[in-house]
């Protein structure tokens, strides 16, 4: 007779459940199709978050009465669950009788043991260990982070025991034994563990290695056996037609176990670490009108700006309100807000008096620029391990610019400056601290004991150097120019395009330019600027004209110095000096002639008939009348000098009566 649709059945194993011994022999019960959770339970709340793999053995049969054949026969998920966080996968490992302690492991047996490796375990590693301690030579490289390793104990023998564990830390140093009286050197790598040993793993000492003695424990490598094979069903991105040999899926992975790893992209983080430091962004306090405020728990109040801490006041009905480490205090100490000094954000709380009122806080407004974190660590030990932690930052933190993170039971807590040189963290039970803006000094208290060999870790921003660029003058875009010739004559004409127009400029016997630009030049070396009325396009050409002759040089030998130190002298031949042509060396020195040194001073017409004789910084230290060449100079410069001075100590001798 035929097999029908009614005669194909799916037998239920010996126990349904996730248990160790779940599954087993073949039950003869018949799984009763359309009923709710027949076969597997419902999803719970804690198995949705946390992920969970459910597995349950059937046997699928053919029910006739007869001894007819069904002709290939295939097994398959007709319908995926409608969950997509739920993956239905089948497979099998062609045994009647396991149960699923036998079929876990055959899902976790992805690898299998390769040769062995580098490194011998030191002495013996005790069940729920979860390090392992080898020595190798150092020429021989260790394992890394992410490596499964297997450790075998009495391998083909009848205790034979082994276990597959995952590296998750390295650190190796050289450590040196004496062997017939010379040192030997070799490797010693620590490998942390995912899991803690299930067993104890007898290893040798030292010695015992490096004399050539059998370990009882040896470490393999692993290679992947991924031998197991998973059907499931997948959806399709698009139809399929009649006559095609594609199809396409919307996916060809399934999920076999559930991970709890999400990646989370973090960008325009800078790996040194980052501080938001305030800085005052003016000498004193500001008062600003705020009309119209509604004062309640939903409002909140922006500001304008960053503020310096304990700089806000504001009178709200009557009451004075200040800031004291982020918190907003009447006189009687009750909490009226909150302040973000960052933000400029002030949030009410529900002690506020709830009005609409016009306010005028007073403040300090600030500047929140960038640095780079300064750190420090301090290893935690068993020989330290403590609450109380201190010591001394330098440089000193600006204020409200310290963190100071703690790792207790695997988990990081972190305290902050709150702007007053008080310490807090998320919950008092964390911990508390304080920070001297004077010294650098520090004091932090844990609220747990810090877990051993894991730092105190310190970040903070240091006060910044600055000023106030608001109402700075503007100056002109100049450009700067080299003719490289000396002696320049007067009446320089440069000229150049804007726009198409043709623009010209001209200097005249001072040196200073007039027409489509302003500037100077000094004839004596060439060098000059000009800037133009309007700002040239880019890539401008200038086209500079100009006459030059052969510079003049002359010395002035035995020119004596007044009482004030004062030298007068002419130079020139005759005819009257070119403005804005004269360059002056003069040598001078201290008055016990053990310091030299020399002046350069340049002319800078006042007019037609007189210049000032400046130095490169534009200090004036003389006059030259340019008709008679006359000039009078009183040459400074100056030079620091670092000298050790010793002081006279007073000795006293005396005799006891």
């Amino acid at each position: 007779m035929a097999i029908e649709t009614k005669d194909l059945v799916i037998y239920k194993s010996e126990r349904l459940t996730d248990n160790s011994d779940g599954g087993g022999k073949y039950s003869g019960v018949v799984v009763q199709d359309g009923i709710s959770n027949n076969l597997f339970n419902d999803v719970s709340e804690m198995d949705g978050a946390m992920g969970d793999v459910s597995m349950r053995k059937v046997f699928p049969a053919v029910t006739t009465e007869d001894t007819d054949l069904l002709m290939g026969a295939t097994v398959f998920v007709s319908e995926l669950p409608k969950d997509p966080n739920v993956s239905a996968l089948l497979f099998s490992t062609k045994n009647w009788n396991d149960e699923r302690q036998a079929a876990q492991n055959r899902v976790e047996n992805y690898l299998a043991k390769g040769g062995q490796i580098a490194g011998t375990p030191l002495d013996t590693h005790w069940q729920g260990m979860s390090s392992l301690q080898v020595a190798m030579f150092p020429q021989e490289v260790e394992s890394s982070v992410g490596d499964t390793i297997v450790l075998v104990s009495d391998e083909g023998k009848v205790l034979e025991r082994e276990q597959y564990v995952r590296i998750t830390k390295i650190e190796t140093r050289t450590a040196i034994m004496v062997i017939d009286g010379k040192n030997v050197e070799y490797k010693v790598a620590t490998y942390s563990l995912n899991d803690p040993l299930e067993v104890d793993f007898v290893g040798l000492s030292a010695r015992q290695w490096y004399n050539g003695e059998k370990s009882k424990t040896i470490i393999r490598d692993t290679i992947v056996a991924d031998t197991g094979l998973y059907y499931s069903s997948t959806a399709l991105a698009s139809d399929a037609n009649v006559g095609e040999f594609t199809v396409n899926a919307k996916s060809i992975f399934a999920q076999l176990i559930p991970s709890a790893q999400t990646e989370t992209p973090i960008i325009d983080v800078n790996a040194a670490g980052e501080s938001v430091v305030l800085v005052a962004g003016n000498e004193g306090t500001i008062t600003v009108n705020y009309p119209g405020m509604n004062i309640g728990v939903s409002q909140n109040l922006y500001i304008g700006s960053a503020v310096i801490p304990s700089s806000v006041s504001f009178s709200l009905q009557g009451q004075q309100i200040t800031d004291q480490g982020g918190l907003l205090k009447n006189t009687q100490g009750t909490q009226v807000g909150t302040i973000d000094y960052q933000r400029g954000l002030i949030q009410w709380t529900a002690a506020a008096p709830a009005s609409t009122v016009s306010l005028n806080i007073t403040f300090k407004p600030a500047a929140a620029p960038n640095q780079y974190y300064q750190s420090h660590a301090i290893p935690v030990t068993q020989n330290n391990q403590g609450s109380n932690w201190s010591g001394v930052l330098i440089p000193i933190p600006a204020p409200g610019a310290l963190s100071i993170s703690y790792m207790s039971q695997g988990k990081f807590y972190e305290l902050k400056d709150d702007g007053s040189g008080q310490l807090k963290a998320a919950s008092p039970s964390f911990g508390s601290g304080m920070i001297n803006y004077e010294t650098g000094s520090w004091l932090l208290t844990t609220g747990a004991l810090p877990d051993v060999d894991t730092p105190i870790l310190l970040n903070w921003g240091t006060p910044i150097v600055t000023f106030v660029r608001s109402n700075l003058s503007v100056e002109k875009a100049a450009f700067d120019f080299d003719l490289g010739r000396p002696g320049v004559l007067p009446g320089i004409t440069i000229n150049w395009l804007l726009e198409g127009e043709a623009k010209t400029a001209t200097s005249n016997a001072q040196g200073k330019f007039t027409g489509d630009a302003t500037g100077e030049i000094n004839y004596a070396t060439g060098i000059g600027k000009i800037i133009p009325n309007k700002l040239p396009q880019k890539g401008t050409v200038f086209s500079v004209i100009y006459n030059y002759g052969q510079s003049l040089e002359q010395t002035k030998r035995d020119v004596a110095p007044d009482a004030n130190q004062k030298l007068v002298f002419n130079i020139g031949t005759g005819p009257s000096i070119q403005p804005n042509s004269v360059e002056l060396e003069i040598p001078v020195q201290n008055t016990d002639r053990k310091l030299t040194g020399t002046v350069r001073l340049f002319d800078v017409p006042v007019n037609v008939m007189i210049g000032n004789l400046v130095d490169e910084r534009g200090q004036v230290q003389g006059s030259i009348t340019y008709a008679t060449g006359a000039v009078e100079v009183t040459p400074v410069v100056y030079q620091q000098v670092f000298r050790k001075e010793y002081l006279p100590m007073m000795s006293v001798t005396y005799a006891a009566a």
